[in-house]
């Protein structure tokens, strides 16, 4: 199976994934004289973890042509984008698909993977070429819109851009600090296969990571 993606949608801005209210909440602060900044470190901290993920998350409309050579029948179709939202078109071998045939396919919107209909001729997807419209991804939070963001991304930004944020006035290669009488305070240096992120933030992004070799 080959498999080509592109994205129809014009690419979106850049964005955080995480929001600047949590953002604050978590640093303690309540008024907005450092809104600029901190917008500034929540989104280098967003892309940071897009990178480290390795795959565009954000929502967007993708195309995949896929060829099905003859010793290639197939149970599922997999897209090169997910988690997958909608289809909003699918041919095979140059014939557009109903829109009931198309909503009747079954799907597995988690991983990205279509299945032929319940009911159809075949339970697997035959030899030739499938050109797949549609949208994937998650989106990310906008004023007083939440998003559909996974809980773990959006911590493992907030964790980054903390550290972004408390790292910036401090020595980088300061990894441990005393006060008299107070006590002494600890800075953990990222792992090296962490992408520069911090263990923790990486740890809750292992399950959203690209691996290597073909999906």
């Amino acid at each position: 199976m080959a498999t080509l993606t592109y994205q129809v949608s014009a690419p979106a801005p850049p964005v955080p994934l995480a929001s600047l209210e949590n953002f604050k909440s978590d640093l303690k602060i309540t008024d907005d004289t450092q809104d600029t900044d901190l917008a500034r470190h929540l989104l280098g901290a967003s892309d940071a973890v897009l990178s480290y993920i390795r795959r565009p998350i954000i929502f967007a409309t993708w195309r995949d042509v896929i060829e099905l050579h003859p010793e290639n029948a197939r149970i599922a179709l997999t897209l090169g984008r997910y988690p997958l939202v909608s289809i909003t078109a699918l041919s095979v071998n140059g014939t557009l698909l109903s829109a009931d045939d198309v909503a009747a396919l079954c799907k597995d919107t988690a991983s990205g993977q279509i299945y032929p209909a319940d009911g159809a001729p075949s339970c697997l997807w035959q030899p030739g070429r499938y050109v797949v419209t549609y949208t994937a991804g998650y989106i990310p939070p906008v004023g007083g819109d939440p998003g559909t963001i996974p809980p773990a991304i959006q911590r493992a930004v907030l964790i980054t851009a903390s550290a972004s944020w408390l790292g910036a006035t401090r020595d980088p290669n300061l990894r441990q600090e005393s006060e008299q009488g107070i006590g002494s305070t600890s800075f953990a240096a990222a792992s090296s296969g962490a992408g520069g992120l911090p263990q923790q933030a990486a740890d809750l992004l292992i399950s959203y990571r690209k691996s290597g070799g073909i999906r």
